[in-house]
């Protein structure tokens, strides 16, 4: 048994099992090498005839382009015991050959291939190139990042009270209290920049972003308004000045969905529905106007004003017998309004 572990570096090839399933019951099936690509040794380990690699983690992947090069190791497989080792090589992350987030190709560099076959080399068969920026990192941070703009940021508060040119952008966030308090960002869908400029997240102009915040607060967070007045401003001078923990999702639709059971939002102080547009309950086909309680109270109150003063009949005046339901009603109009709830005025 050898004792050693060996490494290696390789190219990667086409191979038309990658992003396939092929069942057991097939002679070429996969099932025992998911996720595997083809690739080829940069050194002369297999004589540049090309092989299988199989994710060293399949768990958490990253699966290469064609072109790119991987970092291989070999090791035991499923089929060794403790008196043979049958061994096989893994691979375990992407060579960042051209310090890209979207793309790292030098093909060719194995060997094997035509100069006319390496300028036609394409990464596969549905990646299209665009330009991706990467994100603007800050100490201690643990960034995983997509080829396309799409990033997780586990991050903290970062106050640069000292030299600003620590970095090239400064955090979009704002710190509150001690240095480092946690803080993740989920975001998709950035504006990128030519030549691997930093980028940051931006809460407005992302696609689609998740914030986590400890005691951040987020500058330019900005809520919609239906009139010149924040509707918040009664709970909350800003929005962007709140500096407790926060749970924050922006995109172009939001929809949250319970499956079997009750959706419920809980809140000790104010729960806020705003819009420029309508509010439907019910569902989304509702077409009945909700009254207006201040309105309906002067309404009704008017109406039973009215109905208790003396009624005229040519000459003669007199008044209902009975007033009894009129004193009822006067007294329920106390409990019509609610301290609680409340809609804005909005009229046809």
């Amino acid at each position: 048994m050898h004792s050693s572990i060996q490494f290696d570096v390789a190219e990667v090839l086409e191979y038309d099992k990658t992003y396939r399933y092929i069942d057991p019951s097939s002679a070429d099936s996969n099932t025992d090498s998911l996720f595997a690509l083809k690739v080829r040794s940069c050194t002369d380990y297999f004589n540049k005839k090309p092989f299988i690699a199989r994710p060293g983690n399949i768990n958490i992947k990253q699966i290469p382009l064609v072109g790119e090069f991987v970092l291989i190791y070999k090791t035991f497989n499923q089929v060794s015991d403790s008196l043979k080792r049958r061994e096989s090589w893994y691979y375990i992350s992407s060579v960042d050959l051209q310090s890209s987030i979207h793309a790292n190709l030098l093909p060719g560099i194995s060997g094997g291939k035509t100069q006319e076959e390496i300028d036609n080399t394409k990464p596969g068969n549905t990646f299209d190139f665009k330009i991706v920026s990467p994100l603007q990192p800050y100490e201690g941070d643990l960034l995983v990042e997509g080829r396309w703009g799409n990033s997780m940021r586990f991050s903290s508060t970062i106050d640069l009270k000292g030299d600003q040119s620590v970095y090239t952008i400064p955090s979009p966030w704002k710190g509150v209290g001690q240095q480092g308090q946690p803080i993740i960002v989920l975001s998709n869908g950035r504006k990128s920049k030519a030549n691997k400029q930093f980028v940051t997240e931006d809460i407005q102009a992302d696609e689609s972003s998740l914030y986590l915040t400890s005691t951040q607060k987020i500058p330019n967070l900005v809520l919609g308004t239906n009139s010149d007045k924040n509707p918040l401003t009664c709970y909350y001078p800003n929005e962007s000045q709140f500096a407790k923990s926060q749970f924050i999702g922006v995109a172009d639709r939001v929809i949250l969905k319970s499956k079997t059971d009750i959706a419920v939002i809980d809140s000790p102080k104010a729960i806020v529905l705003n819009t420029t547009g309508e509010v439907k309950i019910g569902n989304d086909s509702a077409t009945e106007s909700m009254v207006h309680g201040d309105v309906l109270l002067t309404v009704l109150q008017k109406i039973l004003n009215q109905l208790s003063m003396p009624i005229q009949c040519g000459t003669m005046t007199g008044t209902f017998i009975d007033k009894t339901n009129i004193s009822s009603a006067q007294r329920s109009l106390q409990d019509l309004l609610s301290n609680k709830y409340f809609i804005d005025k909005t009229t046809y």
